[in-house]
């Protein structure tokens, strides 16, 4: 019979899976992963679409061409556009993280 150093395997290990398995079933684990993915799939597709849009519409289309203000075309409105939404985007993210992160430390207190 191997020792249990050798297999490396101990009861509370096994202990801690079942309570794993126990956490992950709850309802309030559930809503917890429910809320993070409609706030997460949503708003990746949205950064997904708005970014490929713009070499999409510059190879494609004439609407970028045309002059917005002070000599400077939609192109370059468009590109510098992306920048705000990646700094807005992360802190929303970070913001909502937060919360999600205050849900998973109550499920987990409980």
């Amino acid at each position: 019979m191997e020792s249990q150093a050798k297999t490396g395997h101990s009861p509370s290990g096994h202990d801690r899976g079942n309570k794993y398995r126990q956490l992950i079933e709850t309802e309030e684990f559930k809503e917890l992963i429910q809320r993070k993915k409609a706030f997460i799939v949503p708003v990746t597709l949205f950064f997904l679409a708005f970014y490929f849009v713009l070499p999409i519409l510059a190879a494609y289309s004439e609407v970028l061409k045309g002059e917005a203000f002070f000599h400077i075309t939609w192109a370059w409105v468009y590109a510098l556009l992306q920048f705000a939404v990646v700094w807005i985007g992360g802190i929303v993210y970070i913001k909502k993280a937060a919360k999600y992160d205050k849900m998973a430390k109550n499920i987990l207190n409980r």
